[in-house]
């Protein structure tokens, strides 16, 4: 397959419709990891969900649903069940593009809890400052073979503090997506005088550049590592003719994000259902600090 790189115009400048490209680049990314035997995507009708037998919540998430007011409840009931069932906590994320517009009460009602919110964040890639100088002795590369993805699993193991034992199911998961520059989701290691030390990956399907999965190892925080790999994707977005760039912050990196140009366009809430003994750290915990 051939990549073939989209327009450089804007797709929209409107903060509601950019709030939800930013939800469908990220729901692209989830649904990529079908690509992975040990992973099943479900693509309903009415919702979107990921099911592995992997007791963590990166491996087990609900999004982009399309619900209807007199089935909703019955909907959550279902999905609380079958979680309850196999003894796997689950992550419920709410963006603009959910409906109903009253999903996360009935989300609390149903058995979730609140568990997080993120900004959806874009950037008039025209106007953004690509250029700023990394710091020294900072090489960032594409993940091109076995040996890169380990490092990048490492990082992401340390910089999100998952458990051990998603390592092996990450590199797994990310390896059977693809590593070659055909790829719309392209990933890219940071390392700092040879030791990895940041990862970030680039999602180019939806009109957009998207950064997701950004991580820092914890010894290595506020050396400007987190930045430089943001601008550095940017960048590699830009040269795709994408005019936009967008991603979604945690609390720890909103003011970062708009100190380098990035504007709030939505939120994205997260709710948790945790059966006992089950993992439950976010995706998006990492104290990032650029």
């Amino acid at each position: 397959m051939q990549y073939i790189a989209r327009s450089a115009a804007p797709p929209t400048t409107d903060a509601t419709d950019l709030a939800k490209i930013i939800c469908e680049a990220c729901w692209s990314h989830f649904r990529s990891w079908n690509a992975w035997s040990g992973m099943t995507v479900h693509n309903d009708a009415d919702l979107t969900w990921t099911e592995a037998p992997i007791p963590h919540v990166v491996f087990n998430q609900v999004y982009g649903a399309r619900l209807r007011r007199n089935g909703t409840q019955r909907r959550i009931s279902t999905i609380v069940t079958q979680a309850r069932q196999r003894g796997m906590p689950v992550i419920w994320r709410v963006g603009p593009d959910s409906t109903p517009g009253n999903l996360g009460r009935r989300l609390e009602e149903g058995g979730f809890k609140y568990a997080d919110d993120a900004l959806a964040m874009a950037v008039d890639l025209s106007s953004f400052d690509l250029e700023e100088e990394a710091p020294p002795h900072l090489v960032i590369e594409p993940v091109r073979d076995d040996a890169a993805l380990r490092e990048w699993t490492a990082v992401a193991v340390d910089g999100f503090g998952f458990p051990e034992f998603a390592a092996e199911p990450l590199f797994a998961m990310h390896r059977a997506i693809g590593l070659d520059a055909t790829q719309p989701h392209q990933m890219y290691l940071a390392r700092l005088d040879g030791t990895a030390v940041g990862m970030a990956t680039l999602i180019t399907d939806c009109g957009v550049a998207t950064l997701q999965n950004l991580a820092t190892i914890a010894g290595k925080r506020g050396r400007g590592v987190g930045t430089a790999l943001t601008r550095h994707v940017m960048r590699a977005g830009r040269k795709r003719g994408l005019a936009t760039g967008v991603l979604q912050a945690s609390s720890m990196g909103q003011g970062i994000y708009r100190s380098i140009g990035f504007r709030e366009v939505g939120r994205l809430i997260e709710y948790s259902l945790e059966p006992k003994g089950a993992e439950m750290r976010s995706y998006g915990d990492n104290p990032i600090k650029q």
